[in-house]
């Protein structure tokens, strides 16, 4: 997280590197140009790369053990520009860029905005009550979800040739959205392959909507950005159950950190009053079924 973060600081010169970085898969720069996907995107990376360079720091040992007040002005630093992130990911999402298969991505994104979230409120939660195992269970998920992004840029870049080579894949496009690549590219734009495209006056007919194939030629770039936004949807999805099932094996296999964490709960809640030491946060034996944790003598 911290690497990645730190390796996409660039994207905030929004205009060049962004643009000619992000944009390798050809037809997103086409909605975050101008606009308020614009304002979304740079709100986005304004707020998330640093909260993940943050995020980083939060689990780093000797801030953790030596530097208390810090790791706790960080966490709520880490907290504010996520949430400020999710809301500026949620202005972002509703773009359509390649057709009907965005609603795959949308929905994962949406997941993402929601899970995160929820994670972040919990942990929040969990240390205003002193409840630090449960803290630490719910800060390893966000950060895992977060990561998220991670894993599926790298698997949607094994996919985009796999689908080349397959076939049979195709996304949908404006004719708007081509002549702005082309225009952008400085080549005209290619009337014989999308005749469909032109007015009879020869105009065109920006509205009309054409089959962009999926395959990875460099020659049609409008092919090469389809090859990587048709399969990112179904990706997005993979690497977000990947990342959900391993924090939880991580979870179960670390006990003994969890269970030492709940007696120095038990210390600190017992220390300020707390109703119920030891479980006074979100613990499965105060609103589930579980047997009543008690500390070991």
């Amino acid at each position: 997280m911290l690497g990645f973060s730190l390796s996409r600081l660039s994207d905030l010169d929004f205009d060049n590197t962004f643009k000619n970085g992000f944009a390798l898969v050809p037809g997103y720069w086409y909605f975050f140009h101008q606009g308020r996907y614009r304002v979304g995107m740079i709100m986005h990376l304004a707020t998330i790369l640093p909260a993940g360079i943050l995020l980083g720091l939060q689990f780093t040992p000797v801030i953790r053990h030596k530097l208390l007040i810090f790791h706790r002005i960080n966490g709520y630093t880490v907290i504010l520009l996520l949430l400020i992130s999710n809301g500026a990911a949620c202005v972002v999402l509703p773009h359509k860029q390649g057709g009907g298969s965005r609603t795959a991505t949308q929905t994962a994104e949406a997941f993402l905005v929601i899970i995160t979230t929820l994670g972040v409120a919990m942990a929040w939660w969990n240390i205003r009550r002193k409840q630090i195992d449960q803290h630490r269970a719910w800060m390893l998920r966000t950060m895992f979800y977060m990561g998220t992004i991670i894993t599926s840029r790298i698997i949607n870049f094994i996919s985009a040739p796999i689908i080349s080579r397959m076939g049979n894949y195709y996304g949908v496009w404006s004719c708007d959205e081509l002549d702005f690549l082309y225009r952008n590219l400085g080549t005209p734009f290619p009337e014989a392959e999308y005749p469909q495209c032109l007015m009879p006056n020869g105009t065109l007919n920006a509205s009309f909507r054409v089959a962009i194939e999926a395959a990875e030629l460099l020659t049609k770039p409008e092919q090469f950005g389809s090859s990587h936004i048709q399969p990112f949807g179904a990706n997005l999805w993979i690497c977000i159950a990947v990342h959900i099932i391993g924090v939880e094996i991580y979870l179960g296999m670390t006990p003994r950190e969890s269970e030492r964490l709940r007696r120095v709960s038990y210390e600190k809640q017992l220390e300020a009053g707390f109703a119920n030491p030891g479980s006074a946060g979100l613990t499965s034996d105060r609103w589930g079924d579980a047997e009543k944790w008690t500390p070991l003598k």
